[in-house]
């Protein structure tokens, strides 16, 4: 049968490939290899950081079961959920599935080099690539929707470019059921389908559209969207206006960086990689891929997703490098080049796995600013909790003893509710609201808790904009190594009497 891509037409064997178009043998032995010793050294490390902030989140949220949430889907939320019911308090425990994710996306890009009929060699170049890398480490660190999505999308690509070589249809039913589940962690699947849709349309294989296996898999993805769709019209689409949050809270310029950052010295074999797209012949059945990579990197530079989306496309960025680099002459110099690149790329990231996080001793400037959340994060971990968890308790312990029945905790971000939400049950502390982010389309205060421990960073009538006929200022946190908002420039106010009833002013008060 014929099969258009783009402006050229090629002549394909429908059903499997032939046996004069086998493709070579899996590198088991090297691939399981880097995969264990990828496995080992960073399953080492998963208790060494408190819990992150976003993680406190995720196992509120799963406390809070729906079938979406203004930030997110419902599928990380539940795998925290179902991971502190089998092993409460075990970061371990919560933090396995994104090692498992970094680990199957390590596989998957040998997989990928072996559809591009890449031996032995560039299969294990493009697992150790992948293995290597910035991003990997940072996937397999803590619980993020990201670590599911990448993997998620590199798993579709797969199929997708497997499809192109056998033409089992299967594979596109498959397809649709990945996005869909992908799309339960993040709606960017949608785009990424999309952009799928693009690619097959501009530059072939067009007869992708003629098949019914397709346009199943897709309404595979439609329907799996119908339950948040509704959830979301319901709560006037919060899930949009994160679109415009994350480019409102983006330095633009820093983007480039950043992505440079996750990608270390194997940026250059993901540069390859494109090269190879756009400059191989062995590779045009598969330039289907190309929209996917520029309309992601697009969306990134202009703010609209984080630099961590574009991690879906190293598997297969990294899988055409490796393939393009063995099927060219290189001068011995640049090949020596290559090999040492590969060995500083290895020695940073087991450097990072074995030496981070740093001691908190070592800080010698405060957090001011929360751009440097993610930095200080990474190097010294997360952490605060503590701190918070003991300033609450002291203004808790003020609040006279008549004025505690239906006291309530109300909180200004999420990362507060979060963490009083985890660590407060155990000690006693009262339920805990906020109108931030996801925890703001949970259930309201009760109009019957007019007396609330407020946390901030500004003064109840200020964050809330709502009056109460008594404020009192009973703590505060301030630690100058602190976290803003966790244990820096935090204070617990005791407000009572609200000028409006939760549940009127509840809507009118939430924020993202």
């Amino acid at each position: 049968m014929a099969v258009e891509f783009g402006a050229r037409t090629v002549r394909v064997t429908p059903g499997r490939h032939r046996a004069a178009d086998r493709l070579p043998p899996f590198a088991w032995g090297e691939v399981a290899t880097i995969t264990a010793v990828a496995g080992v050294l960073l399953f080492a490390r998963l208790d060494r950081y408190d819990y992150g902030g976003d993680e406190l989140y995720f196992l509120g949220a799963g406390r809070h079961p729906a079938v979406s949430y203004a930030d997110q889907g419902p599928g990380v939320p539940l795998l925290a959920a179902l991971a502190e019911h089998l092993a409460p308090n075990d970061t371990v425990a919560l933090r396995l599935p994104a090692l498992l994710m970094t680990l199957i996306a390590v596989v998957l890009s040998a997989l990928i080099a072996r559809e591009l009929r890449g031996g032995r060699g560039a299969q294990t170049l493009a697992a150790l690539a992948y293995a290597v890398t910035p991003a990997a480490v940072l996937q397999a660190a803590m619980l993020s929707t990201y670590c599911f999505a990448a993997t998620l999308a590199a798993l579709i690509s797969w199929l997708f470019i497997r499809w192109v070589r056998t033409h089992s249809d299967h594979l596109l039913v498959l397809a649709g059921i990945v996005a869909a589940l992908d799309f339960q962690v993040e709606w960017p699947a949608l785009l990424v389908w999309a952009a799928f849709a693009l690619g097959f349309a501009l530059l072939g294989p067009r007869q992708i559209f003629t098949r019914p296996a397709w346009w199943i898999g897709t309404g595979l993805l439609a329907v799996s969207v119908v339950p948040a769709a509704l959830w979301q019209h319901a709560n006037d689409w919060p899930q949009l206006a994160m679109g415009a949050l994350i480019r409102d809270q983006r330095d633009l310029a820093s983007m480039p960086w950043e992505i440079v950052l996750l990608t270390g010295p194997m940026g250059v074999l993901l540069l390859a990689g494109m090269w190879a797209g756009f400059r191989s012949p062995r590779l045009l059945p598969y330039r289907f891929l190309i929209p996917v990579v520029v309309i992601g990197v697009a969306g990134v530079l202009g703010g609209c997703l984080r630099p961590a989306h574009t991690v879906s496309a190293f598997p297969g960025l990294f899988a055409a490098g490796a393939v393009y680099l063995a099927h060219v002459r290189l001068p011995r110099r640049l090949r020596t080049a290559g090999v040492a690149l590969t060995a500083v790329a290895t020695a940073i990231c087991v450097g990072a796995v074995l030496g981070l996080p740093r001691p908190q001793s070592e800080l010698r400037q405060p957090t001011d600013r929360y751009a440097r959340f993610d930095w200080r994060s990474r190097v010294f971990g997360p952490g605060g909790w503590d701190d918070l968890l003991t300033g609450v308790d002291a203004a808790y312990r003020r609040v006279p003893m008549d004025q505690l029945p239906g006291l309530v905790l109300v909180t200004q971000n999420y990362w507060q509710a979060a963490a009083l939400d985890h660590y407060g049950p155990p000690v006693g502390f009262p339920a805990v609201y906020s109108p931030h982010r996801g925890y703001a389309y949970f259930e309201p205060p009760p109009d019957a808790g007019t007396t609330v421990l407020y946390i901030g960073t500004e003064r109840p009538q200020v964050a809330l904009g709502i009056d109460f006929a008594e404020t009192v200022e009973l703590a505060r946190i301030d630690k100058w190594f602190g976290y803003p908002g966790v244990n820096q420039h935090v204070a617990v106010w005791k407000c009572r009497y609200p000028s409006t009833p939760w549940s009127a002013a509840w809507p009118g008060l939430r924020r993202l």
